[in-house]
């Protein structure tokens, strides 16, 4: 089962998981302008995307930090055999930027970082991916490279858990990240719909 996290408060929201999981970077306070978002905003910004290079599904090398191109990028820690939470939110996020204005809908980058990198190969997250939208950019590489780089984000992965039919479930944080150009964390999306993301992408572009 995967667990859904809440906020840990100290004053000031900054951190995504639970399991004591330290403060992502700077502390960021809710901003002044948290109405005007669908998801949490964060006013100041909060931690950088990760200086991280993992593997992406053409077997290319792929940098957080530096390669995308975008004004904003999307972020979520996954895995292609997540029974049920995982496709939904992908799906959610995928339909959320095909319903941006034209002019908008390549100006954000979708990503999914797995948290299971035994078995998401390169080859298999492009066939997952080609199933939801070609439009992700899906990673891989080795996990105690990725497990403090999502831990940075405020995003916890614990070790497999053991299933009755010989497989295992990873128990993830599951929060999507909003990242604008200055490729800080801006935005946190939890439980959000298609649509109210395809407002706050919009919001995210233009920041």
């Amino acid at each position: 089962m995967i667990r859904r996290r809440s906020f840990l408060s100290l004053g000031a929201i900054g951190v995504l998981a639970g399991c004591g999981a330290p403060s992502p970077g700077p502390a960021a306070s809710v901003g002044t302008l948290q109405d005007d978002w669908h998801g949490t905003y964060l006013e100041g910004g909060g931690a950088p995307l990760p200086d991280l290079t993992l593997t992406d599904q053409a077997g290319q090398p792929f940098n957080l930090a530096t390669d995308p191109t975008t004004k904003a990028v999307a972020l979520f820690f996954g895995y292609t055999n997540c029974p049920d939470v995982c496709p939904g939110i992908m799906a959610d996020m995928a339909t959320a930027k095909r319903r941006l204005p034209p002019d908008l809908v390549d100006d954000i980058s979708l990503i999914l970082v797995t948290t299971d990198p035994a078995r998401d190969t390169p080859e298999v997250l492009r066939d997952y991916l080609a199933r939801i939208d070609d439009a992700f950019i899906g990673l891989t590489g080795d996990l105690e490279a990725i497990k403090p780089a999502a831990l940075s984000l405020g995003i916890d992965i614990a070790q497999g858990t053991q299933l009755p039919s010989g497989g295992y479930e990873v128990d993830h944080g599951t929060y999507v990240l909003g990242f604008g150009e200055p490729r800080t964390m801006q935005v946190i999306w939890n439980a959000t719909s298609a649509g109210d993301m395809k407002d706050d992408f919009e919001r995210l572009i233009a920041s």
